[in-house]
């Protein structure tokens, strides 16, 4: 089967709409560091800033009473002593309003336990054996991230490095142009959703966010080899050689994001609640990248 994706005569409307997601992303980023409480380009969860995190199950015969957590956050803040305390805490309903994820800062055992018991007053009977709790410190959090930004500083040194030696200065060019395109829309989207959402983003998003890097140059470097290869033919013009190259390439590049997307999709719909943000930004990356390899990347390469 043949494909005709019309490179030539869409440029103008590809770069146009990937220069509106990346103008879309910056909005976020600067909203968010400027226009938010948390102040940074993207909503931190407490792998990086710490905190206790408690999570506990209510007991529900059939199924669980939809709560508001603002509600919930009321009702505590008129029990409790401490009114700067609760105004501190996140809270969520989960799996069906079943599951409570708490997130506060510090807290002493005693704290925690009368955290609890002021929350089994209001919305229980909770069940006390599926009590789970961790803890961050600050410096761990702060050492984390730091860790993170210098693995992905690292990574993206090492793929120009590569890209610069197996291309030329254009193709290696176009090539780092289309991966920072795609990681910053991503980053842009988890931005978004930390305003409207106020989803937070943990270590596993520097993981998924190292793997778009990589799946992004993976696909790109595979591209490019089919439109240096064909352009030694000389068969064709350069504009149709590059089209020619991306059509027969489209069907093995489409395939591959499909097949890594299936698996992807499954834990969206069906994995646990800790995977499903991770799965989201992966799944996002992929179908960003493919874009930009197979359309993006290939156009900027395109003669006027």
């Amino acid at each position: 089967m043949k494909y005709n994706l019309q490179l030539i005569k869409n440029k103008r409307k590809i770069i146009s709409f990937s220069t509106f997601l990346i103008l879309l992303s910056l909005l976020g980023i600067l909203y968010s560091t400027f226009n938010t409480s948390y102040k940074k380009p993207i909503n931190l969860g407490m792998d990086f800033v710490g905190g206790n995190e408690l999570r506990i199950e209510r007991v529900c015969e059939e199924e669980c009473s939809n709560l508001s957590p603002d509600s919930v956050l009321e009702n505590l803040r008129d029990i409790s002593s401490n009114k700067n305390f609760i105004n501190n805490i996140k809270l969520q309903f989960q799996n069906n309003n079943k599951l409570i994820s708490i997130r506060t800062p510090y807290l002493s055992i005693e704290e925690s336990n009368n955290l609890i018991t002021n929350l089994d007053n209001i919305i229980g009977p909770l069940n006390y054996e599926s009590k789970d709790s961790r803890l961050i410190g600050p410096k761990l959090g702060k050492r984390l991230l730091t860790n993170c930004v210098t693995s992905l500083l690292v990574s993206l040194f090492a793929i120009s490095l590569y890209i610069t030696i197996r291309f030329d200065k254009k193709y290696a060019l176009f090539a780092l142009l289309a991966l920072f395109h795609d990681l910053l829309i991503v980053f842009g989207i988890f931005s978004w959703l930390g305003i409207i959402l106020s989803v937070e983003v943990n270590s596993l998003f520097a993981v998924s966010l190292l793997t778009i890097a990589g799946y992004s140059v993976n696909d790109t470097v595979v591209i490019f080899d089919r439109i240096r290869e064909n352009l030694k033919s000389k068969e064709e013009g350069y504009n149709e050689t590059i089209q020619l190259s991306v059509n027969e390439s489209f069907r093995r590049t489409t395939f591959t994001s499909i097949t890594t997307l299936i698996p992807l999709l499954s834990i969206i719909l069906f994995g646990s609640y800790s995977l499903f943000w991770f799965s989201l930004a992966l799944s996002l990356g992929i179908i960003v990248g493919s874009y930009s390899s197979i359309l993006l990347a290939p156009s900027l390469l395109l003669k006027d």
